[in-house]
């Protein structure tokens, strides 16, 4: 065996994990360190000398020892993955539908005899109906806010129609006033009065 190919046999090996594996050793091996081995055979490749490489090949020998050395174990079987079958489902034929059917209603039994309709049709009565809408409105409070907001309208409406009033009255005292001054004035020279008239 080479010393590079032992090498990558014991790189692929240190590589490997050893927690799935029962190692039983003998006491002399216990203290075996494939790290040391490893770092010799590196040492021995990458400058060899004849101390290096004894160093390697005796390292080397004792891997081989250690490994030699472990009791084997029985493999566990693998557990065989089993396939499900897969139930086959297929469609009903509509006769068998009908025919499904037909069995479900020869089951049903009516003990009270068959259902007729009512001829008097139930009618709904408004004023009921107009109380408890007015009660549901009364509990959650919307009455009271419909009131406060047509509250608030009708002052905004009679402060607006106040407004307008005002405006109006304003524009007819001006008007008013216009028409007095016109009134008030004196007569101008080219008017005669009553007492002047000769007839």
């Amino acid at each position: 065996m080479t010393l590079s190919s032992s090498y990558y046999l014991l790189k692929g090996f240190e590589s490997r994990p050893f927690g799935k594996f029962k190692l039983q050793t003998s006491s002399t091996m216990n203290n075996f360190n494939f790290s040391d081995c490893r770092k010799a055979v590196n040492q021995a490749s990458f400058r060899p000398t004849t101390e290096r490489k004894a160093l390697a090949l005796q390292l080397l020998s004792e891997a081989v020892e250690f490994i030699s050395s472990l009791e084997e174990v029985k493999d566990k079987p693998k557990a065989s993955k089993t396939k499900k079958r897969r139930r086959k489902t297929t469609k009903r034929t509509p006769s068998q539908k009908v025919a499904d059917r037909q069995d479900r209603a020869a089951l049903k039994t009516n003990e009270v005899g068959p259902v007729k309709p009512s001829k008097k049709a139930k009618t709904a009565s408004v004023k009921e109906a107009a109380k408890s809408a007015k009660a549901v409105s009364e509990a959650t409070g919307a009455a009271q806010r419909a009131a406060k907001k047509a509250e608030l309208k009708a002052q905004a409406e009679t402060a607006d129609k106040v407004a307008s009033l005002e405006a109006k009255i304003e524009a007819l005292t001006a008007v008013l006033a216009v028409h007095m001054e016109s009134t008030t004035q004196p007569s101008s020279s080219n008017e005669v009065g009553l007492d002047g008239l000769p007839f």
